[in-house]
């Protein structure tokens, strides 16, 4: 299923700082929901999610882009990672 949600506005920096601290709590709950008039997107983060952050300058204008990626699947991958190197005792 391919779903885009998209808000292009203005807002005041404390209405901004509310929906960061609303992704962040998102993000310690395992939900985050984007909503506008009948516009409903949730996504569901889990296990590793790739962080990239953005900032710009360009004459008069700033840019911050924060941009959060994952995979949601159906169960983790909870076995544990083992490497292991050949013993001498083996040759």
């Amino acid at each position: 299923m391919n779903k885009l949600f998209k808000y292009d506005g203005l807002q005041q920096p404390d209405t901004i700082a509310a929906y960061l601290e609303a992704v962040r709590d998102g993000f310690a709950t395992g939900e985050i929901t984007l909503t506008q008039g009948e516009d409903v997107l949730t996504l569901a983060p889990k296990g590793l999610v790739a962080v990239t952050v953005e900032g710009k300058l360009k004459g008069e204008d700033r840019k911050l882009k924060l941009t959060f990626r994952w995979k949601e699947r159906e169960q983790e991958c909870n076995a544990p990672l083992l490497i292991t190197a050949r013993d001498d005792g083996d040759a």
